[in-house]
């Protein structure tokens, strides 16, 4: 692993550490820094849609990690909990 993939890796894990310790905007801030980087890095994407705030940014995140990942699981399931939530 490249010097360049070892950043995108440690921005990757930082922001995923951040959301995990409840710092959303912190973890929004190095996850996007992740995906300027690496548009298609399906994790980011995935760990990103946590962090935001808002229903139509969590969509875009999870539909922009199936479009990287089709068989992401864990992005259809977040999508379908979505949808479940507009019902309710």
């Amino acid at each position: 692993m490249d010097t360049e993939q070892q950043q995108t890796r440690r921005l990757l894990v930082d922001g995923a550490q951040a959301l995990l310790a409840g710092r959303r905007e912190q973890a929004r801030n190095l996850l996007i820094q992740c995906l300027e980087r690496d548009e298609r890095n399906a994790e980011a994407w995935l760990w990103i849609s946590g962090a935001m705030e808002e229903r139509d940014d969590i969509q875009v995140a999870l539909e922009n990690c199936l479009d990287c990942e089709p068989d992401s699981q864990r992005a259809r399931l977040g999508l379908d909990w979505l949808q479940t939530r507009d019902k309710v």
